[in-house]
This record gives C-alpha cells, sequence and structure tokens, in this order.
C-alpha cells in the first residue's frame, strides 16, 4: 500500500514536473512577440477605461462589449500607483498572460476526461503551443480568460462527479458575463447535462434549479442593459447587421439604420439571403478554422475528425459532448460571420480542436499502422519526435510574427501626439494609422483615465469616427454629413474592405485634387512608419463633379 502511495506520488510530481517544462516553453513563445514598453490593440484601451470607470463606481454597460473582462482587472488596477497608462495596461497584459498560462492545467485535466495521463499531456502541449493563443495572450485581451472558464465548464459538466457538474452552469453565466456570445455555452451546457444524465424529475428539478443560479449571475447585467437600452439583449451592431455589409456596423452615419432579415429578403431574395448569410457565412468559418489550426492541427485535425467518429478508446458520450460544443458554437456564428469574418472569434473552440487532434496521435503511436506496430521504447521515442515537431512547427510560425518594433512605435505615437496638438475636427483612420492618436488622447493627462466613466467619456479636439461609403462619391457626400475634416492614410494597411477606393491615395495623390495633404511623414524623416494626412475640400469635390 505504502509502495502504491509512493508510486502515485511519483507520478503526480513527474506529470507536475512535463507540465512546468510545456508552461515554460509556452511562455517563451508567448513572450517572443511581446514589448511591455509598447502600445496595445486597441479593445485592450477600451478595457482598461472600464476598469477605471468601475473603480469611480460607474458599472454602465458598454453598447458592443459586456464587463466581464474589465470587472476582473479593475481590482488590480486599484494596486498601481502611478500616472503612466503603460504601467495600468501592462496590468492587464499580466494578467491575460498569467491566466493563459494556467489554462494549461485545467487543459490537461480535460484531456484525462478523454485520454491516459500521457496523451492527456500531449493534448496540453498542444494546447500550449498554439501560435494564435500564444500571441494574443499578452494583448491584455478576453480571449484567454474567456477560453479558462470554457474550459473549466466542459471539466465540470463531463465530471464523474455528479455534484460538479453543476458548477458548469454559473460558469456559462460567468461565459456570458465576459463576452456577449456565452450565452450560447448556456444553451450547450444544457444539451451536455440532458446527454450525460436521465430525464429524471428528479434531475429535472436539479437543473431548474441551475437555472436559476444562472439566472441570478447574468441578471444585473440584464437589467443594467434593460435600464440603459430599454432591452435587455441590446447589441449595438444588430440593427445594422442584416445589410450585410461589415463596413456599415461601426460607421457613424449608419448607427441609427435598421435593417432586418425581412429588408433584406425583400430587396434581395430568399436565394440571396441563403448565399450571403448561410453558405457565406459557412464558407467564412470553414476558411479562418482552417487558417487557426496552422500549422500542426491543419494535418491533425482532418485525421482526429474521421477517426472521432470511429472512437473506441475514448467516451462516446465525451466525443459527442466535444462535437456538441463545436458544432453549436461555431453554428451560432453563421450569421455573424458572414459579415463579420474575424478570426479572434473562432479562438475560444481551439482547445475542443485540441481534443479532436489528439486522437490521431494516441491511434498511430498506440496501434501504428496495419503493416507495423510500434515497441513501448519506440513508441516512446516517437512521441517525443512528434511533439519535437509540433515545437519545433510553432517555432517557425511564432517568427512569422511581426516583432514589436520601438521604432515604429514611436513614430507612431509622435504622429498621434502631433495630430492631437495641431489639428481639430473629426479625423477617419484608412486602416491602422491611428494607434498613436488613441494613446495621446488618453495619456495626455493621467485625469482623462483615471477619472474615466463610460456615462460620461471625455471628448476630444480631433474625434476618430468611420464612414461607410458605396462608392468615392458616396463616401464624400457622407463624410460631408458628418462633418468629417481629416484622412490619415498609411502606406501599407488601407483597409479595402472599408475603403478600397482610398487604396491608391498615398501613392497617387495627385489624382485626388480634393485631398489637400498637411502632413506627410517624410517631411519630418520618419523612418519606418510611413503616413500622410489629408484634408478633403468639399468645394473643389463638388466643382470637380460638375467639370
Amino acid at each position: 500500500m505504502n509502495k502504491s502511495i509512493v508510486l502515485q506520488n511519483y507520478s503526480k510530481k513527474r506529470i507536475l514536473s512535463i507540465l512546468l517544462i510545456i508552461g515554460l516553453i509556452s511562455l517563451g513563445l508567448k513572450l517572443y512577440t511581446t514589448d511591455f514598453s509598447m502600445t496595445p490593440p486597441e479593445d485592450t484601451y477600451g478595457y482598461i477605461l472600464q476598469g477605471f470607470s468601475h473603480i469611480n463606481g460607474d458599472f454602465s454597460e458598454p453598447e458592443r462589449k459586456t464587463l466581464g473582462w474589465s470587472l476582473i482587472i479593475f481590482p488590480f488596477l486599484q494596486i498601481i500607483d502611478s500616472d503612466n497608462l503603460i504601467d495600468f495596461i501592462n496590468v492587464a497584459r499580466f494578467l491575460s498572460l498569467s491566466i493563459s498560462i494556467f489554462s494549461i492545467y485545467p487543459m490537461y485535466l480535460l484531456g484525462r476526461k478523454f485520454f491516459d495521463e500521457k496523451y492527456s499531456l500531449v493534448c496540453a502541449a498542444l494546447f500550449a503551443f498554439i501560435p494564435q493563443l500564444n500571441y494574443i495572450s499578452t494583448q491584455g485581451l478576453s480571449e484567454p480568460v474567456y477560453i479558462l472558464f470554457l474550459i473549466l465548464a466542459l471539466n465540470f459538466v463531463l465530471s464523474k462527479n455528479k455534484k460538479l457538474i453543476y458548477f458548469a452552469f454559473p460558469i456559462s453565466g460567468i461565459l456570458w458575463v465576459l463576452r456577449w456570445p456565452g450565452i450560447i455555452v448556456f444553451v450547450i451546457i444544457t444539451i451536455l447535462y440532458f446527454i450525460n444524465n436521465k430525464k429524471t424529475s428528479r434531475n429535472l428539478l436539479k437543473y431548474a434549479f441551475c437555472c436559476m443560479i444562472f439566472l441570478l449571475m447574468v441578471s444585473p447585467m440584464l437589467l443594467t442593459r434593460n435600464d440603459q437600452f430599454g432591452d435587455p439583449l441590446y447589441f449595438s451592431q444588430t440593427p445594422q447587421l442584416f445589410t450585410g455589409e461589415y463596413s456599415r456596423l461601426q460607421a457613424e452615419n449608419t448607427k441609427n439604420i435598421e435593417y432586418s432579415i425581412s429588408d433584406y429578403i425583400s430587396d434581395n431574395g430568399v436565394i440571396g439571403f441563403l448565399d450571403k448569410f448561410l453558405l457565406g457565412g459557412i464558407s467564412n468559418i470553414i476558411e479562418q478554422a482552417w487558417k487557426i489550426s496552422f500549422p500542426y492541427m491543419m494535418v491533425l485535425l482532418p485525421l482526429g475528425i474521421f477517426f472521432s467518429f470511429r472512437a473506441f478508446d475514448q467516451n462516446t458520450k465525451f466525443i459527442h459532448s466535444t462535437w456538441v460544443l463545436i458544432l453549436i458554437t461555431l453554428g451560432s456564428m453563421i450569421i455573424y460571420f458572414a459579415v463579420v469574418p474575424e478570426k479572434r472569434l473562432l479562438f475560444p473552440v481551439l482547445p475542443f480542436f485540441v481534443i479532436i487532434s489528439t486522437i490521431p496521435i494516441q491511434r498511430l503511436i498506440n496501434y501504428g499502422f496495419s503493416t507495423f506496430s510500434f515497441s513501448k521504447k519506440a513508441k516512446n521515442i516517437s512521441l517525443v519526435i512528434l511533439l519535437s515537431i509540433v515545437i519545433l512547427l510553432s517555432v517557425f510560425f511564432t517568427m512569422r510574427y511581426d516583432q514589436p518594433d520601438q521604432i515604429m512605435e514611436n513614430e507612431k505615437i509622435i504622429y498621434g501626439k502631433l495630430l492631437q496638438e495641431k489639428y481639430k475636427g473629426r479625423i477617419l483612420d484608412a486602416g491602422n494609422s491611428l494607434q498613436g492618436l488613441l494613446y495621446a488622447n488618453i495619456s495626455s493627462n493621467s485625469k482623462i483615465f483615471k477619472d474615466y466613466k463610460l456615462s460620461d467619456p471625455p471628448s476630444y479636439d480631433l474625434e476618430q469616427i468611420n464612414i461607410h461609403g458605396n462608392n468615392l462619391v458616396d463616401f464624400i457626400k457622407q463624410s460631408e454629413k458628418e462633418q468629417l475634416k481629416f484622412i490619415s492614410v498609411s502606406k501599407d494597411n488601407v483597409t479595402t474592405v472599408w475603403y478600397p477606393f482610398l487604396n491608391d491615395v498615398y501613392e497617387n495623390e495627385e489624382n485626388y485634387i480634393f485631398l489637400k495633404k498637411v502632413f506627410d511623414s517624410d517631411d519630418i524623416k520618419f523612418k519606418k512608419f510611413n503616413v500622410k494626412l489629408f484634408e478633403i475640400d468639399y468645394k473643389i469635390f463638388y466643382n470637380s463633379l460638375e467639370t
């Protein structure tokens, strides 16, 4: 008995040691593309400002997002005594990084629902080395914590301990508070609950109790949204979604448009609707799912899908549960993806792609091919070689990401500060050229972000907006209505989905006589950030139309 306990403890120590090594390798990959002195993505600013809004007693709901991540980070913001905005941004970055590293262990535990210790470690490794998740883990965004709670939810709902199953329901509530699509998790957990439990009156009563807990978790959010917007399920992009155009979702001139499914069908027919929102959405999801499976799951996942239908080493109900989660999650995004094919939205399904992708590795190592099989020693060697290939592929793919460029970053900030100091009015970013302006506006005075309230945001002399236009002429006419004054254009980053008609403005400015150049980065000897600022002359524009 004592010998058995010793061996068991040894096994646990060995597993923890391997998980520690996996975590350290993963940490190295995560830090490779990170510079904590640089500005973050735009969404990170939003979470930080919402955090300060909570500190100031304002828990208003934003129109397009939920408060979950900012509710987690705001207590940590209060620990920092600084007037430097970057210090507070790094709080969110360190939290998301720590959560991402910690998630490796719950991923291992989820793997244990399907595999033995060895292949559960493989599962944890495949998850830990995903380049896309490693890259985003240090950005201070909500994906790492959302993925962690999603892994925990499936861990609980597949638990052999019936009491633990009920924890999945409050976690599904947390997931909805963290991100708007989290409501789908409640549907998934409900289906899995009844797949894995008999439909007895006792279980139905327990389910009703779990639903009450779920509603208690999300009721503050729903009540607040109802008070603010008159609808507990309000989401600002919903009225414009069925226009079918990404640029209408956030444009200033289309924010009050309401266009329903019936409107789209009336204008384009049922066939047009199905082609755009069903076939188009499915096509975009498949395309983006394929992209995020690089570099190693692109091979493992198709094989895993095939073997998952012939699973004999895994609990069949658990495999079905994984497919329920994947298919409902992806299916719920079809209409939205038809308009917004953003691969970040698919990141939460990656841990479950990993489960499916581990099956072919187990089959190959354990059973070999029909012509040969591995010896025990050969199995271990083959597994080490296979994992080494996974690490190398991950390293290679990670190196393809642009490393932080301090010169470029500094020049963007200089440009942002120059804009803030010299220009007033409304400005449009034709593509990734105004990150420095956002930083300059928020960080110019610590009171701006420390006193921030979501219900009463500060106004800036130079306000950034988006404009939707069907073509250049329509764009300029809409811009005049919205009093747009400036257009910022960088050399290599024009957003062609939104502004294809501005694609050659940087190189061929002489063809746009109604755009007066008021700034050129070449004039102040920028080394890497190539950007021009144009002021719109509406009088010249209309004169050119007449001629």
